[in-house]
């Protein structure tokens, strides 16, 4: 039985989702990472949003994230909340980005960056790279976990411009239309491809809960020292860089999360547990 290295890719909007994501390097990945062991299985976590540690503004922020997916197309995890997320134009793009996935040159300055990515793992920008096009299959596992709304009703106007689309007085409707439209999207794609047998890409909706004895600001750091801590990373220059763009309303953080009367970590640990057995058989003949 050979040993198999396979990595998590996990992406979202950035600022209102570090309760998610410090949620699942604490409760999931650890578990997921030493059952994997059990079968000859190296599991690590990559994190698409961190795959650039410099200014956030850098012109290869589309670029490094397409890489940070292409580098294992084998998972594809992805948590949705409420906001639409930024939306780089032509100035946050370098040529080489546009050489490498030229198709992009359709979609820049409207597709928030988030759906960006969301589209390169279902449906694949073409690739040009060695002098000639790549051809780039789907995530082989893509899961989707769409956040429900209620836990909005406990959040101050302050808190509720970084979780929703509040802070973009003159577009909200249209970034709310976006985000409904992104979903349908995910949904419309899986349809295909469980007619075509292309991919497994599951979509969950579940709940959390917010905790006003957390503090957002710890939990972002605590995330930060913990994916540090697990890919050697130095996330100094990182951390204060969106510091300064984080709200400033620590007053709380989502906690609890459900998805359907359960624990949302058992749902996200079944739901990779099942794709590893689809791709590694061998490893899990005992």
């Amino acid at each position: 039985m050979a040993t198999q290295h396979v990595t998590l890719m996990i992406t979202s909007t950035f600022y209102d989702m570090f309760g998610e994501y410090y949620y699942f390097l604490k409760e999931v990945f650890p578990y997921l990472k030493e059952y994997c062991a059990k079968h000859d299985i190296i599991l690590y976590y990559r994190d698409v949003a961190f795959s650039l540690l410099n200014d956030y503004t850098d012109k290869s922020i589309i670029l490094d994230d397409f890489r940070s997916i292409d580098f294992d197309r084998t998972f594809f995890i992805c948590f949705r909340g409420h906001k639409l997320g930024w939306k780089p134009d032509y100035k946050n793009v370098n040529g080489l980005t546009i050489d490498e996935y030229p198709e992009l040159v359709k979609f820049v300055g409207n597709v928030s960056i988030t759906e960006l990515s969301i589209m390169h793992a279902l449906i694949p920008f073409d690739k040009f790279e060695d002098n000639e096009f790549q051809d780039l299959k789907p995530v082989k596992h893509s899961m989707f976990y769409f956040r429900d709304s209620a836990f909005l009703d406990d959040l101050s106007k302050t808190q509720k411009m970084f979780y929703t689309n509040m802070g973009d007085d003159d577009n909200r409707e249209v970034y709310d239309m976006e985000i409904a439209k992104a979903k349908d999207l995910v949904h419309e794609v899986k349809r295909q491809h469980d007619k075509q047998d292309k991919s497994d890409i599951k979509i969950r909706y579940y709940e959390g809960s917010w905790n006003r004895a957390l503090d957002g600001h710890e939990i972002f750091l605590k995330y930060a020292e913990e994916y540090s801590r697990i890919t050697g990373m130095n996330l100094e220059c990182f951390i204060k860089t969106h510091e300064k763009n984080m709200c400033y309303d620590y007053n709380g953080c989502l906690d609890n999360f459900e998805y359907e009367g359960e624990p949302l970590k058992e749902i996200i640990i079944s739901d990779i547990i099942d794709g590893l057995k689809a791709e590694f058989p061998e490893n899990f003949k005992d």
